[in-house]
C-alpha cells in the first residue's frame, strides 16, 4: 500500500515528504512536501500498487495539455511504489488530473486538441482567474465593439482570441469598403483635343525664353571680355580646388559592412544560460522552443520565487537566442503572460556568451507585449546572439505556486 512512502521520506534525494493531506477508498495517498533545493512547497501523489500505472498514464496525458494548473516536477518509484512530484495545488485537483478514470482524462486532452487544431486556440471557459490582454489599438468601427475578456487558463492563448476579434471587425471595415462605388473621373473628350495646343503654347514660351537669353548674353559680352584675363587668374584656384574635391569624391570607399544591406533576423534556438548556477531549470529547457514557435498559445515558465530577486538564487539569468546569419537587430518583442513590473536587460555578441556582450536595450514588463528598440551602432552587423537577461523577476497574476508568486511566464520573443 501507499503507507510504504510515510512523511519524513526524502524522495528523489530532493524532495521531503512533510504530511499526509488525504487517502483515497482506492489505497492512493495526497501528501505535502518541501523541495528542499528551492525550498518550496510541493504536492506529492502515491499510487496504490495496482494504479501505478493508472498514475502514470495520466502523468503523460497532464503533460501534453497546455491549460492544466498542476505542472508535474518529478516521477519515480520507491520501494516499488510509484510517486509523483507537482507543484502545491489542491487536493481535488490533484485527483481529477491524476487519479481519475484514464479515459475520461484522454477525452478531455482529445476535445482540447480538436478545439485547438479548430480554432486555434484553447477553451477558455473553466479558468478561474479573469486576465484582460491590452489591445495595441482599437478597431476604426462607428459603435465600440466589446472584446470577451479572456481567462487565466489560456494566458496569452486568449490575447490571440481578443486579437482574432479584432482582426474579424477590421475584416468587416474591408468589406464593406469595397461595395462602395469607385471614385472615378469622367474626362471630356474635349480635354484630349486640347492636348497638342497645350504642348505648342509651352514649346512657343521655351524659345522666347531662349531668345531672351541669348540676347542677354550677346550685351555682356564686350563688358566680360576686358576682364576675362584678370577673371582667369583668379578662377584658377577655385577650380584647382573643384578638381582636387572632386578626386576625392571618386576616391571615396565603397559602402562598410553598416551601409550595405543586412540579412533579416531570424531566430534559430534558443538556450538557458545561468552562469552563477548552470543546472538551475535545466528541467524547464524542453519548453524553451514554445518561446520562438509562433503561438502566444504555449509557454515557457521560470521557477516560481519567494522575492523579486529570484529567491537569492542567483543574481540574474538569460535565454541566449541564436540567429540564422550574423546581422543588426533594431527591436525586441516579448509577449508574456499576467507579469507586472521586474526588469530586463537585452545583450547582442557574436559567440553564445555573455562576456563581452554589448548592452543594447532594456525594459519592464508593464504590458502583456513589451516593444524594446536596440542600438543599432553598437552591433555593426555582427550579431549572431540576442542575450535577455532577467535581472528581476514581476508578479504574476496566475503565481506558478500560489506561495511564490514571483516568476516568469514566456509566450514568445522575436526580433527585427
Amino acid at each position: 500500500m501507499s503507507q510504504l512512502i510515510a512523511p519524513g521520506t526524502v524522495l528523489g534525494e530532493r524532495y521531503k515528504v512533510t504530511s499526509k493531506v488525504v487517502e483515497t477508498g482506492d489505497g492512493d495517498s495526497i501528501f505535502d512536501g518541501q523541495d528542499q533545493v528551492l525550498d518550496r512547497k510541493v504536492s506529492i501523489v502515491v499510487a496504490a500498487p495496482s494504479r501505478g500505472e493508472k498514475l502514470l498514464e495520466n502523468a503523460r496525458t497532464l503533460a501534453s495539455s497546455s491549460r492544466s494548473h498542476v505542472q508535474i516536477l518529478d516521477l519515480g518509484q520507491s520501494d516499488g511504489t510509484t510517486y509523483l512530484v507537482a507543484s502545491h495545488s489542491r487536493p481535488q485537483a490533484l485527483q481529477d488530473s491524476l487519479l481519475t478514470s484514464t479515459a475520461a482524462l484522454k477525452a478531455a486532452s482529445e476535445t482540447e486538441a480538436l478545439g485547438e487544431h479548430i480554432f486555434g486556440e484553447t477553451d477558455s471557459r473553466e479558468s478561474e482567474r479573469p486576465y484582460v490582454a491590452v489591445a495595441s489599438k482599437k478597431p476604426h468601427k462607428p459603435e465600440p465593439i466589446e472584446v470577451s475578456k479572456p481567462v487565466a487558463a489560456t494566458g496569452a492563448g486568449a490575447a490571440a482570441v481578443a486579437a482574432s476579434d479584432a482582426d474579424d471587425a477590421y475584416a468587416t471595415d474591408a468589406y464593406e469598403a469595397e461595395n462602395y462605388d469607385s471614385d472615378e473621373f469622367d474626362v471630356d473628350e474635349e480635354d484630349d483635343d486640347s492636348g497638342p495646343g497645350m504642348w505648342l503654347i509651352a514649346v512657343a514660351a521655351i524659345l522666347l525664353l531662349l531668345g531672351g537669353a541669348a540676347v542677354v548674353y550677346s550685351q555682356l559680352g564686350d563688358m566680360i571680355g576686358s576682364s576675362e584675363e584678370a577673371s582667369s587668374e583668379q578662377s584658377a584656384a577655385p577650380a584647382s580646388s573643384s578638381a582636387s574635391s572632386s578626386a576625392k569624391a571618386s576616391a571615396k570607399p565603397s559602402p562598410t559592412k553598416t551601409e550595405a544591406k543586412l540579412p533579416t533576423p531570424k531566430i534559430q534556438s534558443v538556450t538557458r544560460v545561468v552562469p552563477a548556477n548552470p543546472t538551475m531549470m535545466a528541467d524547464q529547457d524542453a519548453t524553451l522552443p514554445q518561446t520562438m514557435d509562433g503561438n502566444t498559445a504555449t509557454q515557457w515558465m521560470s521557477y516560481g520565487f519567494g522575492s523579486a530577486n529570484f529567491g537569492g538564487t542567483v543574481d540574474s539569468f538569460a535565454l541566449a537566442y541564436e540567429l540564422e546569419e550574423a546581422t543588426t537587430v533594431s527591436e525586441v518583442t516579448i509577449d508574456q503572460v499576467s507579469g507586472t513590473g521586474g526588469s530586463f536587460t537585452v545583450l547582442t555578441n557574436d559567440t553564445n556568451s555573455l562576456d563581452g556582450a554589448q548592452e543594447v536595450g532594456s525594459g519592464t514588463f508593464n504590458a502583456a507585449q513589451v516593444k524594446v528598440d536596440l542600438d543599432k551602432k553598437k552591433q555593426d552587423g555582427k550579431t549572431k546572439y540576442v542575450f535577455i537577461r532577467f535581472n528581476e523577476a514581476p508578479v504574476l497574476a496566475q503565481p506558478i505556486t500560489p506561495n511564490f508568486v514571483y516568476g516568469l511566464r514566456i509566450a514568445e520573443v522575436s526580433v527585427n
